[in-house]
């Protein structure tokens, strides 16, 4: 067995998020020296949405990591990582394989986050198209969603890439709604930083003149925010910037004569025909 490349494994299971638990799992296939092996193992995870509740539900994900041997038949590769998320509010799982090449690796959590529908920025290697023969590659940061409105030849969902020049904007978008309490500018900072790393947040904000708690999540490719209620209800866009009446204009429409009220009435109805 080559030592090296069992901790180098291993190391990697740490980073994408298992820790050591499945060192001795991995030592005991690496030993049997078969050309191809898959590890398997489950994790539960608390949807955002209940963490602060007494009462938790929970998502379970499976993970089964896939490792080939090298032609030569001296180390060990780690390949790919199929996962399939079955949500608290679900009967049926979402599947997806994430290939784990050596520059980009999506860890456990964050192939978790996508499987929920969440959008996070990432750190991301890709080959320089200024000079391609030169094959160099440069780190970018990407924001990554799964797109459930469309499936693959696998019949899984593809995963969504939106550049730099895409023009999403997060502080901007974030700036634009009315939340309470963010007065703090390191508070607001780490709401951010959350956003950005695929987080579902909760925060106060004014809808209709009153305070109410929301859940909110990055949403790149509208170049906005997702905004829910406590019951993860999406809330339109019409109830968080709903424009104010002014008195004085009120007042003029309510002492409008009956005359002014049939023109307006018949012009509408002509507008209607054409």
């Amino acid at each position: 067995m080559n030592q090296n490349n069992l901790e180098y494994l291993q190391k990697s299971l740490d980073y994408l998020g298992f820790g050591t638990k499945l060192n001795a799992a991995l030592e005991n296939a690496i030993s049997k020296g078969e050309q191809f092996f898959s590890i398997g193992i489950n994790q539960r995870y608390i949807p955002a949405e209940f963490r602060s509740q007494v009462e938790k539900k929970f998502d379970d994900m499976h993970f089964e990591l896939k490792f080939n041997r090298s032609k030569n038949g001296e180390v060990y590769f780690l390949n790919a990582m199929d996962t399939s998320l079955l949500r608290y509010n679900a009967t049926e799982p979402i599947v997806k394989k994430f290939v784990l090449d050596q520059q980009n690796r999506m860890s456990a959590l964050q192939s978790y986050k996508l499987l929920c529908g969440l959008s996070f920025e990432k750190p991301t290697l890709i080959l320089d198209t200024d000079d391609p023969d030169s094959k160099q590659y440069k780190k970018i940061n990407l924001w990554y969603k799964l797109n459930f409105n469309a499936v693959d030849k696998l019949g899984e969902h593809p995963i969504k890439w939106f550049f730099p020049q895409h023009g999403y904007d997060l502080e901007k978008s974030f700036s634009r709604f009315p939340f309470l309490e963010l007065t703090d500018a390191d508070l607001r900072e780490s709401a951010i930083k959350a956003l950005r790393y695929g987080n579902l947040i909760s925060l106060p904000m004014e809808i209709e003149g009153k305070r109410q708690e929301v859940y909110l999540s990055a949403e790149p490719e509208d170049k906005t925010l997702n905004i829910y209620d406590q019951q993860m209800q999406s809330i339109h866009p019409d109830l968080i910037f709903a424009k104010k009446i002014h008195p004085v204009l009120v007042q003029t429409e309510r002492s409008m004569t009956g005359e002014q009220e049939y023109q307006q009435g018949a012009g509408e109805s002509r507008s209607f025909k054409r």
